[in-house]
Order: C-alpha cells, then sequence, then structure tokens
C-alpha cells in the first residue's frame, strides 16, 4: 500500500469514526430533550390539564430512542417513573386515554420499568441550561483544561496523549470530545493521526460497546 492510499484510508478511517460520534451525542441531546418534554406532561397533567395529544405526539416521536437501546440506565428509570406518574392520572374509563395507558404498559413490558420514586419539582425559570449553553459550557471547560496542560509549553501530540488517557480512566464525556477535536485538527494540519484514531476508537468501545467501522 503507498502512502497516499494510507492516508487516503486513514482519513475515512477519521471520518466515519467522527461522524459516529455525532451520531452517538445526536442521540444523547435527542434522549435529554425527550426527558424535558415528558417531565413537562407530566407537569401539566399533574395540573389536570388534558395531555392525550401531548402525550401521544411524545410516544410518536422518541419511541424509537428507546427502541435504540443506547439509553443510559438512569434515563431510562427517569422516563419510567415520570410515565407511572402519568398513568396515575389518566382515566382509564376513556377509550383513548386507555390507549394510552396500555402503551406505557407496553414500555413497560419492554423494560421501561420504574426503580425508585419521582417526585416532579415545578422548574424555576432559567434555571434549566437549553443545549447550546451546555456546548458552550463544555468548550470552555476543555479551553481551560487545554490552557492547563500547555502551562508546561507541551506539544499538542503530547497534550492529546494525557488526554486519551484521561479519557481511558475517566468517565467524563469532555474528554473523549476533546480528544476527538484535538485529533480532527491536527489531521487538518497535516499530522499523521491513524494511532490516535485508533485508541479512541479503542477507548470508545470499551466504554460504550461501540463496534468497529473499519
Amino acid at each position: 500500500m503507498t502512502r497516499l492510499e494510507t492516508l487516503k484510508k486513514l482519513e475515512s478511517v477519521l471520518e466515519r469514526f467522527l461522524a459516529g460520534v455525532v451520531e452517538i451525542e445526536t442521540e444523547q441531546i435527542e434522549a435529554f430533550r425527550g426527558i424535558d418534554t415528558l417531565d413537562d406532561i407530566a407537569k401539566d397533567s399533574f395540573k389536570g390539564r388534558f395531555i392525550n395529544n401531548q402525550l401521544g405526539n411524545w410516544f410518536a416521536r422518541y419511541g424509537r430512542v428507546v427502541d435504540g437501546g443506547r439509553l443510559k440506565e438512569d434515563e431510562v428509570s427517569t422516563i419510567a417513573n415520570i410515565l407511572s406518574e402519568i398513568k396515575s392520572g389518566l382515566d382509564s374509563s376513556d377509550p383513548e386515554t386507555k390507549k394510552l395507558s396500555d402503551e406505557i404498559e407496553r414500555w413497560r413490558e419492554k423494560g421501561v420499568v420504574p426503580k425508585r420514586k419521582l417526585v416532579l419539582k415545578m422548574k424555576g425559570e432559567g434555571a434549566e441550561q437549553n443545549i447550546a449553553e451546555k456546548f458552550v459550557a463544555l468548550l470552555k471547560q476543555e479551553s481551560e483544561h487545554l490552557e492547563f496542560e500547555q502551562k508546561g509549553s507541551a506539544h499538542l501530540i503530547s497534550i492529546l496523549d494525557d488526554i486519551l488517557k484521561s479519557a481511558e480512566a475517566k468517565e467524563d464525556r469532555m474528554f473523549m470530545h476533546l480528544a476527538g477535536s484535538v485529533i480532527y485538527y491536527l489531521k487538518i494540519n497535516g499530522y499523521k493521526v491513524g494511532p490516535f484514531v485508533r485508541r479512541l476508537k479503542e477507548i470508545e468501545k470499551n466504554k460504550f460497546g461501540v463496534k468497529d467501522v473499519v
């Protein structure tokens, strides 16, 4: 295999890897949004509002997120707890409402089972960060980490090596995201990143069970 062919293969691997990371992050964002929406539906139900249309639309939109099997255990439990609270307020004598109650039972049979009592509280105004604010906060955290790492005048490749070690040893997903960003930056600046791509893919596989795309 020529050097050009090797570079093209590495580029293809990196592009597919980054696409996989984006897909996982997108699913995670969708899961957070779904939980927040369901929480709001539950609050409307507690206030005595008619929620059939909202709940029906929620099932239609977010059913695939649960079926995808990538939700964390605590996220599944949170959804199950909220659905259980909603079900307790449904009027099963109404045919349309009974269908929604039956759908909640169907989800329970699929493993969406409450594990603890959930106490819902009203959100204070501005208490919940939107996803854009969370992303900006993540970038700020990454910037501060890089600034700290750079104090020793280390080369970016050495810093990347430390970031990958942290990604492997720690639960904070920031290190996974930061490593991917640094790898891509090095790539577009002409550095050979194949070994780092493989390390990050292996870490991702061990932590999240993501299959190799090569």
